[in-house]
């Protein structure tokens, strides 16, 4: 007889008996909300970006979970927000035909309170399926300001452009890259990686969120 495992919605947080210990999931109500209201139907255009893609708009009970994930040590709802990740990237796997995913890096100490960088753990989720590589190309520059204490968009993306230093024997020469993030909000930090990503020498850079906000 097997015994009875309880696990939270990732989105409303309601328990639900399940047997065994699988990975998060979502309760019936949560499931057809998002369908109805959560699943990201447009384009994303990011500067640089041969293409690029989101699963989820970043509202409601989705911004919630967002938060929870990347500031209360919620790293098993990685499996999650990359499940919804994953039909995107395989459904364009012929188009863009990726050689290594990688991901936006967070500063030193943000990874040092968090113990996780949360792109990374979308980024392993969703390479390790179809079987590709996943590697850290970039490093974010210590002591670079907040985006969110930018006046505006050029300053925006200076900031975002001097935040960004290449990591140390990365090899994107001639490769083509799917860039994972969690958030895509402005556009400019995503924007300024693609565009040192291409000055490394990859051929092409996509660009693949779990979410994007509301009007991008």
């Amino acid at each position: 007889m097997g015994v009875l495992f309880t696990k939270r919605c990732v989105l409303c947080g309601a328990m639900m008996p399940a047997a065994g210990t699988g990975k998060a999931m979502l309760c019936p109500d949560c499931a057809a909300e998002v369908r109805q209201r959560y699943r990201c139907t447009e384009a994303i255009r990011i500067p640089g970006a041969a293409d690029a893609a989101a699963a989820l708009y970043y509202t409601g009970k989705v911004k919630n979970a967002m938060q929870r994930f990347k500031f209360q040590h919620k790293q098993h709802y990685a499996d999650w927000f990359a499940a919804q990740m994953l039909p995107l990237l395989t459904e364009r796997l012929d188009t863009w035909q990726p050689d290594l995913v990688t991901f936006m890096p967070i500063g030193f100490l943000r990874m040092h309170e968090r113990g996780y960088n949360q792109a990374e753990l979308l980024a392993k989720a969703v390479a390790e399926p179809l079987g590709l590589p996943c590697q850290a190309t970039l490093r974010k520059r210590a002591f670079t300001p907040k985006q969110s204490t930018q006046k505006d968009a050029a300053a925006r993306q200076k900031n975002a452009e001097q935040a960004l230093l290449p990591r140390k024997n990365a090899e994107v020469r001639g490769k083509s890259l799917v860039l994972v993030d969690d958030i895509v909000t402005t556009g400019a930090t995503t924007a300024a990686a693609v565009k040192l990503l291409r000055e490394m020498g990859a051929a092409k850079v996509y660009a693949l969120a779990a979410a994007r906000t509301l009007g991008k």
